[in-house]
């Protein structure tokens, strides 16, 4: 009896899954308290457990990472926080129609949203929107 392979997932998964653990790796070391953020493992598990997660309120299309940090000023007296959505993409990624969608409820939010397709693009994002870093990227010149 022949037993079947396990199929390799395709090469832009893995370079995607790689790029997502070099970005946490950064953001570990780069962004201190109060800033702070997570990410979404929302990816793989099959059907029945996205099926799972959609019931729980998992909304497809959603960044990969969030960060939160506190904004500069209050307004009437309550605090207010900078939001950052970072989507992480491969240089051959493409987001989807859903993640568009998400990209667009973001910014008329008033929050960040950024596609990222490298430790660079998310340290630019993160200082345009006004995150404090304690950490740069390694600058390719």
């Amino acid at each position: 009896m022949n037993a079947a392979l396990p199929c390799p997932r395709p090469l832009g998964d893995r370079l995607e899954h790689e790029l997502h653990a070099a970005v946490a790796q950064f953001l570990r070391l780069a962004l201190r308290p109060p800033t702070t953020w997570t990410t979404f493992p929302a990816g793989g598990g099959g059907l029945e457990r996205g099926r799972q997660l959609a019931r729980l309120g998992l909304r497809p299309g959603w960044p990969d990472i969030l960060v939160l940090h506190p904004a500069p000023t209050a307004i009437d007296g309550c605090r207010r926080v900078i939001l950052v959505g970072l989507e992480l993409k491969t240089e051959i990624g493409r987001q989807s129609q859903v993640q568009r969608g998400v990209e667009a409820d973001f910014t008329s939010a008033g929050a960040t949203y950024a596609l990222c397709r490298s430790i660079d693009d998310v340290a630019d994002a993160l200082a345009r929107a006004g995150v404090p870093m304690h950490a740069t990227a390694g600058r390719r010149q």
